[in-house]
């Protein structure tokens, strides 16, 4: 091992076993870590994250697809005041209200009916929601 004056006045170790490339890639190592180590697992935590966002959104599509699926059915949703109603989905959202349209209203099973038009139903006096597989298909939407 020799030790030479640097061009900028400091002192470098020189090993005539290494080449240069090798002695200057050690000096911008720090001592106890490996740079390639840490890319690794960074790398791996990169990877783990995009699984996980890839799942949410791939759970998130089929509840989508789901709703979707839903839209211009024929559905009865019993209410908390004993109220049936009865439409063809529209929307809801996070406060699982729903607004079902061509409503009607009926007071028990086998009541009479009152016909409401287009209606929003607040989900916290929804007590159950059920597709009417008799009227799959409406007139009005094919």
């Amino acid at each position: 091992m020799e030790i030479s004056e640097a061009e900028n006045g400091k002192s470098a170790i020189i090993d005539p076993e290494k080449n240069v490339l090798e002695q200057a890639l050690e000096k911008m190592q720090p001592n106890d870590e490996d740079s390639e180590t840490e890319e690794v697992t960074l790398d791996e935590t990169e990877l783990a994250k995009a699984r996980e966002r890839e799942r949410i959104l791939c759970r998130d599509n089929r509840k989508r697809d789901l709703l979707k699926s839903w839209l211009n059915r024929m559905f009865r949703i019993k209410m908390t005041d004993g109220r049936i109603l009865m439409g063809f989905f529209v929307c809801t959202d996070a406060d699982a209200n729903v607004v079902l349209q061509l409503a009607s209203e009926y007071t028990e099973i086998g009541g009479e009916e009152r016909y409401l038009g287009l209606v929003m139903i607040p989900g916290r006096y929804i007590v159950s929601i059920e597709e009417r597989i008799e009227n799959l298909y409406s007139p009005w939407f094919g």
